[in-house]
């Protein structure tokens, strides 16, 4: 677990720098009281920061990922590698009995779909904020390193608690009988000479069988709604509830972001569909992603849809005592 803690608390560090406010945080601390983070030119030090999140959750995401769960499972029924017919057992069948579908061929979505779509929604936020409004350039730059950034944070996340429960897919049983009558052997498996290899590849064959050991959470399900919930939010604060909103780019905006939804629903159903998650698993995985896509947005854009810190946008977030309801005692103003 040593590896696990090491990679967690790095990962924990960057989601605290995250909470810090994007725009002019560093800059602040050297510009005179009396410039605007509006005035500064376009590159901003407190733009590493956010390289850094990106950076450091990628490498910790990796470095994660070429590890392998323990064998005893943080949820449901655990493997043991040194008596693998154990897991064959027919009560199991309900939780890990479904047919595996071939990696990126039998599956209904497959991971290659999620990755492109990450380049394409970022040129789409990009263009659709840089384009014809003021400080374009800035505001795309922050744009898309959000959704990078949350991506970042979600993959890394994702894959902490993927490692740490180590639960086993629902085609975990048809992995073990593929694995051990074709790629390893065992004395304990009763082979018919009819199972397919999990891959040709005996090295990826081996890397799939792995892999059945993280289902919780969902992966495919995160990085959805990673997606789909960072482009409505900034479609939202740039044709639905932004300053910018009219009534027709509302009916627009509204539309962009039930088809993301819609998209993103889709990919979550099937993961369950094809046997590759629980209910669990892609409920989980789409409320990371949906966190992540919060935190990386708000700490941008204020509910205006305009960047913290600009000349046209909302003061940055603040917090002030006030007389109490009555003029007894003391509240707590927060305004964003």
């Amino acid at each position: 677990m040593t590896n696990l803690w090491r990679v967690g608390i790095a990962g924990l560090a960057l989601m605290a720098l995250a909470t810090m406010p994007a725009n002019g945080f560093a800059d602040d601390l050297a510009a005179d009281a009396t410039t605007t983070t509006a005035n500064a030119g376009f590159w901003r030090r407190s733009d590493w920061v956010d390289y850094s999140i990106i950076a450091g959750s990628l490498a910790g995401f990796l470095a994660i990922h070429s590890l392998t769960p323990s064998a005893q499972s943080g949820i449901g029924p655990s493997f043991d590698p040194s008596h693998p017919a154990a897991i064959l057992d027919p009560k199991l069948a309900d939780r890990i009995g479904k047919p595996h579908l071939q990696e990126d061929k039998g599956e209904t979505v497959p991971a290659l779909y999620v990755g492109i779509a990450g380049p394409v929604v970022a040129t789409w936020l990009g263009l659709q904020e840089g384009v014809g409004l003021e400080g374009g350039a800035r505001r795309a730059h922050d744009t898309v390193v959000g959704l990078a950034e949350g991506m970042a944070t979600t993959l890394l996340m994702t894959e902490v608690l993927k490692y740490a429960f180590g639960r086993l897919r629902p085609d975990f049983q048809d992995r073990v009988r593929r694995h051990y009558c074709t790629t390893e052997t065992s004395p304990e498996i009763a082979c018919t000479g009819s199972e397919v290899p999990l891959d040709a590849d005996p090295a990826k064959a081996r890397k799939v069988f792995a892999d059945g050991r993280r289902s919780f959470p969902s992966g495919h399900s995160a990085t959805s709604w990673m997606l789909a919930t960072y482009a409505g939010l900034v479609t939202g604060g740039h044709h639905v509830w932004g300053n910018r909103a009219t009534a027709t780019s509302f009916k627009v905006g509204v539309g962009l972001q039930a088809l993301a939804a819609g998209l993103a629903g889709f990919v979550v159903w099937s993961r369950v569909h094809d046997g590759r998650h629980n209910p669990s698993d892609v409920l989980a995985g789409s409320l990371i992603g949906v966190s992540m896509a919060n935190l990386a947005y708000w700490r941008r854009f204020d509910t205006n849809g305009s960047l913290r810190g600009s000349k046209t946008g909302a003061a940055k977030p603040t917090a002030q005592l006030v007389p109490g309801p009555g003029d007894v005692g003391v509240g707590l103003a927060v305004r964003f």
